[in-house]
């Protein structure tokens, strides 16, 4: 497809606005920023506000990415599809046609439902810069109500939303440094504080524009580090420590040839250094040093051992929702996404998914001739998943955080197939701001 033919394409796909951002993107943020109780039962099924949207824009969006009008279907796409058809396939093998397809279909909704509104709806500069001035916004706005939370320890977004729709309140959790930990409106401080922590980069490279001196930009930064911060979960510091090391090493480095490569060999040094100093391997001094407590951190190593042990013993379609082999006095929660994801679906779900993230990142930091403005967000993007893919190896990303996740990895697919400003005769990307979508009635609420 020429560049010409492709903008035409792009520019057919017609995108309704809410507070800048795309309509679906918007009432996709409020639904992940709403306690568990906000949703309803439906045939056994919880679906949440986030779940609601995904269902009702999972076809519209797949026609958008089968007509093309998105670019062509890529390999990042097919790799997507391919992990959600094989996470389905092994629920079916787990729980049978009925329980499994109940599980297996909610899981498409949220991986592939995600995956595309990142793809489809974000689609040039424009876009994600409306998508990250609203994220930003959204998490400082947020300090407003969790910063008296974590100094009163009363919970009042959750707390408030709840005492309206109904639910149980917000649960005891120690405090940590004198302060309550804030849940702001999700069901546990590290769902709050990876959410926000994720807008770190996004405020740092696309909203200050790296500009130090930018005092209205350095501000939301500032908001989304005290956003963070008033989770007291490690989870939440170790995602914002990496961004910031990573864009510390963007900046002192950034004239610097080969200084990826230079980082890369960083760690696998820092990593060879651990193994061979150290009496116990690097995964667990990693562990150790980025948890809270003594107790947290040997859970998190039993967590590995006996959930690899699993994975080993189911390596194709893992063992579903089922119940994994471990001590009696280990709780049945799993706090390493990663682990689980092979542990539930198997190694070739866990594969096609590490594949997808890593590839689509290498794709895009090998594009040249990106003007600055495209490169801040390339650097904000891959900033953001490094920081969420290595935290989540201490944390499980659920509900809220695993939409995010899968979210920031669709809305990166721009930056490798996306013309250039100019390359057509004039920028595309800023969508009209209507969507059209050929299924009538139904496609009006996006």
């Amino acid at each position: 497809m020429t560049v010409a033919a492709h903008s035409l394409l792009v520019r057919e796909v017609k995108v309704r606005r809410f507070l800048g951002a795309p309509l679906v993107v918007t009432l996709f943020f409020f639904g992940m920023m709403l306690p568990t109780s906000v949703s309803v039962n439906l045939a056994g099924l919880r679906l949440s506000v986030y779940r609601f949207v995904l269902l009702f824009a999972l076809f519209p969006m797949l026609q958008t990415l089968i007509s093309g009008k998105c670019g062509k279907i890529n390999t990042f796409d097919w790799l997507a599809i391919a992990h959600s058809a094989w996470c389905f396939l092994a629920l079916e093998i787990w729980g049978g046609t009925g329980q499994g397809t109940q599980s297996g279909g909610i899981y498409v909704i949220e991986f592939l439902g995600s995956y595309l509104v990142g793809r489809i709806y974000v689609r040039s500069y424009e876009d994600f810069h409306a998508v990250a001035k609203f994220f930003v916004g959204a998490t400082c706005a947020m300090v407003v109500f969790t910063l008296p939370e974590a100094l009163t320890g009363v919970h009042i977004l959750h707390d408030g939303i709840v005492k309206v729709v109904g639910g149980p309140m917000a649960p005891y959790i120690d405090k940590r440094m004198g302060l309550t930990r804030a849940f702001g409106p999700f069901d546990h401080p590290i769902l709050y504080g990876v959410f926000s922590a994720a807008a770190f980069s996004m405020a740092y490279f696309v909203i200050a524009e790296r500009k130090l001196l930018n005092f209205k930009g350095m501000v939301q930064v500032l908001g989304v580090i005290t956003a963070a911060f008033l989770s007291a979960s490690g989870g939440p510091y170790t995602v914002l420590l990496l961004q910031l090391f990573v864009a510390i090493w963007q900046r002192v480095l950034g004239k610097t040839e080969g200084r990826w490569k230079m980082l890369a060999a960083l760690f696998a040094a820092l990593y060879i250094g651990v193994d061979t100093l150290s009496t116990r391997n690097p995964f667990q001094v990693f562990v150790t040093y980025l948890t809270f407590s003594a107790v947290s951190g040997y859970n998190r190593i039993l967590i590995f051992q006996f959930g690899s042990a699993e994975v080993w013993r189911h390596p194709i379609f893992g063992i579903g929702l089922g119940d994994w082999i471990r001590p009696a006095f280990m709780s049945d929660s799993m706090d390493n996404f990663w682990l689980v994801v092979a542990v539930r679906y198997g190694l070739p779900a866990f594969v096609l998914l590490v594949v997808l993230l890593v590839w689509l990142i290498l794709k895009a930091g090998q594009r040249k001739g990106l003007p600055q403005t495209w490169r801040n967000a390339r650097h904000a993007w891959a900033f953001t998943l490094f920081g969420i893919s290595v935290a989540a190896a201490t944390v499980h990303l659920w509900n809220a955080l695993f939409v995010l996740f899968i979210f920031l990895i669709g809305s990166g697919v721009w930056l490798v197939d996306a013309p250039l400003p100019g390359a057509a005769g004039r920028p595309i990307g800023k969508f009209p701001q209507r969507l059209a979508h050929p299924l009538g009635p139904v496609s009006r609420l996006f």
